[in-house]
């Protein structure tokens, strides 16, 4: 094949990845309104997605796995993200919940937060990428330590707006996917 029909061929590709994505997609606001329905807003659970990411790996060949898997996370994230958006949109009490006792100033230049993530290699690598994918920045990121059960403690200095939902929603998330998530302060 000469390089302009294997590119043709990767755009067709592409065309099918998108149509599958959005009917993905479509799934997950169909799973985000059923947890509303339900009361239940808990979107990760490690341990569904550990043994999903096991049964879609059979078969696949060596040579491509951690290419394959690294590509199915992401489709995870970005369908829990999706729901998160969703879930945020329908129930303001999150935020609420999440912001109690806290100062909310009108609007905000950056957010510290604290979280501790099991102390493994990649456990860090969802959440920059979480906070990329709301178009935000990450100013600051501090290893804190490590207790003696290997759970690693970090401080992020995220800059952005909490007016803004993609800043509510990444502090939401962050508080459902990491342990001992704490907003430390909003700085103005």
């Amino acid at each position: 094949m000469d390089l302009d029909k294997i590119r043709k061929e990767i755009d067709t590709i592409d065309l099918e990845l998108r149509e599958l994505l959005m009917k993905r997609l479509d799934c997950s606001a169909k799973v985000a309104e059923s947890k509303l329905e339900s009361g239940n807003t808990t979107i990760y659970r490690p341990e569904r997605e550990a043994e999903i990411l096991s049964r879609l790996s059979e078969g696949v060949p060596e040579d491509r796995i951690s290419c394959y898997l690294s590509v199915v996370r992401k489709i995870m994230e970005t369908s829990r993200t999706y729901q998160y958006g969703k879930i945020c949109e329908e129930d303001p009490s999150l935020w609420q919940e999440l912001t109690s006792g806290i100062d909310l100033p009108e609007h905000s230049t950056c957010v510290s937060v604290s979280l501790s993530k099991p102390d493994v290699p990649g456990s860090m690598a969802p959440i920059l990428s979480m906070i990329g994918d709301c178009g935000l920045d990450l100013d600051q990121l501090v290893h804190t330590g490590t207790s003696e059960d290997n759970i690693a403690s970090f401080m992020l200095l995220i800059e952005g707006d909490v007016a803004d939902a993609g800043m509510r929603r990444l502090l939401i998330q962050l508080a459902m996917e990491s342990d001992d998530f704490r907003i430390n302060r909003i700085l103005s």
